[in-house]
């Protein structure tokens, strides 16, 4: 079994250290992520791992032998490395390049066999390039390009497998098929594979293990479940991240993520309380916490779609399932979020008698001497169902001094 690993590599360019200290490995039949924020050193240990760049310190050994003692043509017929980028600086055709993998095997003063030319067509049509397989090299788009090289690697036919950024340009529908290409030939061929990953989603999905780098520093390796914690994501991204579970995988998914906005000493944002329902306030609440306040929100029914909006987003809720009105345990919870909000924004809601207690909620907010903000420039009465005793809490809010817009981008633009 073929098997590839770093021990203690510190590499760099001139007198900067990239790598530093760094020991990860790789085996047949498995698919490991490497991730990590750009800069982190991800191509930097692929370009070791490849043999291509020589190591400072540590080393490199495929198959138990240091990788220098293997010759160029060895290391190629036993691993094949798919670069972040590559110049076309010739008019060569795409079906041209791809047959390059087939060099290392090709025997000495023989040109390819009909089998070479059958492996390059099966690579092609697995990177769905076929149809490009006659146009020059020059003329194909970013995607293509990035399909061509992996076409090209697996016309290599190694047991390994390096790649930088696969996805990148590519469609979403591209990039599924790239990664399952590749999961399967680990799972079937007992392909082992290493892949430079930004989408960490898409790391959890394919990979059965993950490599979270920081600074030319391995902080986490081990299952997904295992690398992907808030507290992962806090050291390496400077992210507040919040993880939950695919439904559909069992593995774990990150649903939400923003970013400190107190960092330099900066004052706190202002805490933010969200009256919302009937789905009217999902997009407030993703754009406050994608701004970095901290916000909250109630009261909810259960089949609101903000009750599930605030669970991906990391959103504390008062529910309540109560059909008729906002009953007194929920509205005593809800009380105490907002006496310990700053704002109270009031998405454009249509009240009923079932919302009509949450309206109140804001006036008592704004007696508080709170920021009330008042979503939706639309005519209120029409959104009243309560008789009009929704209006009049209105018209109490704006001669109060409520601030009003239509949504809630330009109230961020002035915070």
């Amino acid at each position: 079994m073929a098997e590839l690993e770093a021990v203690e590599v510190t590499a760099g360019y001139g007198a900067e250290d990239v790598l530093h200290g760094i020991s990860v490995g790789l085996r047949q039949g498995e698919m490991v992520g490497l991730i990590g924020p750009n800069g982190c050193g991800k191509s930097t240990l692929l370009r070791c791992l490849s043999g291509i760049m020589k190591v400072r310190s540590g080393s490199v050994r495929l198959a138990g032998r240091e990788i220098a003692a293997w010759t160029p043509r060895e290391i190629a017929r036993q691993l094949a490395f798919v670069p972040q980028a590559e110049p076309a600086l010739f008019e060569f055709k795409v079906r041209d390049i791809v047959l390059m993998g087939r060099h290392p095997h090709l025997q000495r003063w023989k040109g390819e066999t009909d089998e070479d030319y059958r492996i390059v067509a099966q690579a092609l049509e697995q990177a769905d390039i076929l149809h490009l397989a006659d146009r020059p090299v020059t003329q194909l788009s970013g995607g293509e390009h990035r399909r061509m090289l992996l076409a090209r690697a697996l016309a290599q036919q190694t047991p390994l497998l390096l790649l930088d950024e696969p996805t990148a340009h590519l469609d979403i529908t591209h990039q599924a098929e790239i990664l399952t290409l590749v999961r399967n030939a680990t799972q079937t061929a007992r392909l082992g594979a290493i892949a430079a990953l930004h989408d960490l989603n898409q790391a959890s999905e394919f990979c059965d293990r993950l490599v979270l780098m920081v600074r030319g520093t391995i902080v986490a390796q081990g299952t997904p479940d295992e690398v992907l914690t808030p507290n992962n994501l806090r050291i390496a991204y400077g992210a507040e991240g919040r993880i939950g579970c695919n439904p559909a995988t069992g593995r774990p998914m990150l649903l939400s993520v923003r970013t400190a906005r107190t960092a330099n000493g900066a004052a706190p944002l202002p805490r933010v309380h969200v009256i919302c329902g009937a789905g009217a306030g999902t997009e407030t609440m993703r754009a406050l916490v994608e701004a970095g306040y901290t916000v909250t929100a109630g009261v909810l029914g259960k089949s609101d779609a903000e009750s599930l909006a605030a669970e991906a987003l990391g959103i504390k809720v008062v529910l309540d399932e109560t059909p008729a009105e906002v009953g007194s345990k929920a509205r005593a919870a809800c009380s105490a979020l907002v006496a310990r909000a700053d704002v109270v924004v009031v998405a454009p809601v249509i009240f009923d008698r079932a919302r009509l207690g949450n309206l109140e909620l804001a006036h008592e907010a704004q007696i508080l001497g709170k920021t009330v903000v008042l979503l939706g420039t639309d005519e209120f009465a029409a959104r009243d169902r309560t008789g009009g005793c929704a209006t009049v809490l209105f018209d109490w809010l704006m001669s109060g001094g409520a601030l009003r817009f239509e949504d809630v981008q330009p109230w961020l633009a002035r915070t």
